[in-house]
């Protein structure tokens, strides 16, 4: 079976013309989704294309695009594959104004990079490429890594020494629960580091609008495609990250589709899909984001090698009640007929999206966490403190910390911002 082909819809430039990547913006919402614009050079012209913000994975500058095929990007000719250990150097942080230009558009951007000096030679990594490759390499993590506070929409988890228990809602896709992807989340969670440089993606998109973060790693030994001029080395994609150490030894999983079921013909489902599915694949970016019955494309496209591979253990927590029953009011949904996709995850059926932060003074809660907002009205009249926001919810169904032990009472959690 061939690989499958991703394209964009209505591609801008001459059926067979190869177009070489010149620049990535950075995302931005748009239609409830996040988006950028890929910029490309043409024989005659540059044109931009807008893009679903997880399409990102599947672009690398200087490379050569043909009729849209976005997972067919073909190398620039001077291009080197180097090996490159910057573990242990503190990179500098270069932020300049950039101008990109083309038909129809003149947009102002910053070009961001880290540079590396070692042994005389000055290594630059754009920002984007190390979210793109390291931090966030597939779609769900991407997604994730743009907003603010929504992983535990998808996920609780407890972590020692040992064991990793990483309980899923059913939000989480039951064709993401594969090692390599449960390794990336497993290596995220273990890394306190690595998981405040997630995690402060998404705060800086929210509090700035601008994709930035601290470099963190201790270790960052990578195989990369450069482009060489004398001492100085430019990394355009890199290709592999080597010397990923998850730090525990056992990743408990659970998740709905992993429970024993028990058929009911008195519960009705409130939905059911039809699915369709071709190979290839055509990416519109007015879709609607992915639904929970979205197809996986294959997004992980960058190798990473581990220290130490944990064993996985998928549990099981009890019973689930499989509804099988469907009538006149059960809606349906036909999925992806004419092989449009969208590499979002955003806007699809049931999907939430990250909770709006409100002001203190608008919080009124009793119980336990009523002493928790007392404690942050008083934190708030601090001189340096401008404002407090905070999200009062409920913890996500799905996971076993999501009631009290009554079985009943679901229990809540606060979250505040300064």
């Amino acid at each position: 079976m061939g690989r499958e082909t991703i394209t964009i819809k209505n591609w801008p430039f001459n059926k067979g013309e190869k177009v070489k990547l010149t620049w990535i913006g950075e995302p931005f919402t748009k239609d409830n989704k996040y988006m950028f614009y890929a910029y490309f050079r043409g024989d005659k012209c540059s044109r931009r294309v807008l893009l679903n913000w997880a399409s990102l994975h599947f672009l690398s500058v200087d490379k050569y695009y043909t009729d849209g095929r976005l997972n067919s990007g073909e190398m620039v000719e001077t291009a080197e594959i180097l090996d490159i250990n910057l573990s242990g150097i503190t990179p500098q942080y270069i932020e300049k104004p950039w101008k990109v230009r083309g038909i129809g558009f003149e947009d102002d951007y910053k070009s961001k990079t880290f540079n590396f000096k070692k042994n005389g030679r000055l290594y630059t990594i754009p920002l984007i490429e190390i979210i793109r490759a390291v931090i966030a390499p597939d779609r769900f993590t991407l997604n994730r890594a743009v907003e603010m506070d929504t992983l535990e929409n998808y996920f609780i988890y407890e972590f020692d020494k040992n064991e990793l228990d990483i309980h899923f809602t059913d939000l989480y896709e039951k064709k993401l629960l594969t090692s390599e992807k449960l390794n990336h989340l497993a290596w995220l969670i273990t890394n306190p580091n690595i998981f405040k440089m997630f995690n402060s993606i998404g705060l800086n998109m929210w509090q700035s609008k601008e994709l930035k973060f601290d470099f963190l790693f201790e270790n960052f030994n990578i195989k990369a495609r450069v482009l060489k001029k004398d001492n100085y080395i430019r990394i355009l994609q890199i290709l592999s990250l080597r010397k990923k150490r998850i730090n525990t030894k056992e990743i408990n999983i659970f998740h709905p589709s992993l429970e024993e079921t028990q058929a009911s013909d008195i519960l009705k489902k409130k939905r059911e899909f039809i699915n369709t599915r071709n190979s290839d694949k055509e990416i519109d970016t007015g879709a609607d984001g992915a639904t929970k019955a979205s197809d996986l494309i294959d997004d992980f496209l960058i190798t990473h090698e581990y220290e130490n591979i944990p064993t996985i253990n998928k549990k099981k927590i009890g019973l689930k009640i499989n509804r099988k029953m469907s009538d006149e009011n059960t809606k349906e949904y036909l999925i992806e007929a004419d092989k449009l996709r969208a590499t979002a995850d955003v806007g699809g059926e049931s999907v939430i999206r990250g909770l709006e932060f409100t002001n203190l003074q608008k919080v009124e809660e009793k119980g336990e966490l009523q002493e928790f907002i007392e404690m942050l009205r008083l934190l708030q009249k601090r001189k340096k403190i401008r404002s407090v926001e905070i999200i009062v919810d409920y913890l996500p169904e799905g996971s076993k910390f999501s009631r009290l032990k009554d079985g009943v009472t679901r229990r809540k959690y606060a979250k505040c911002i300064k």
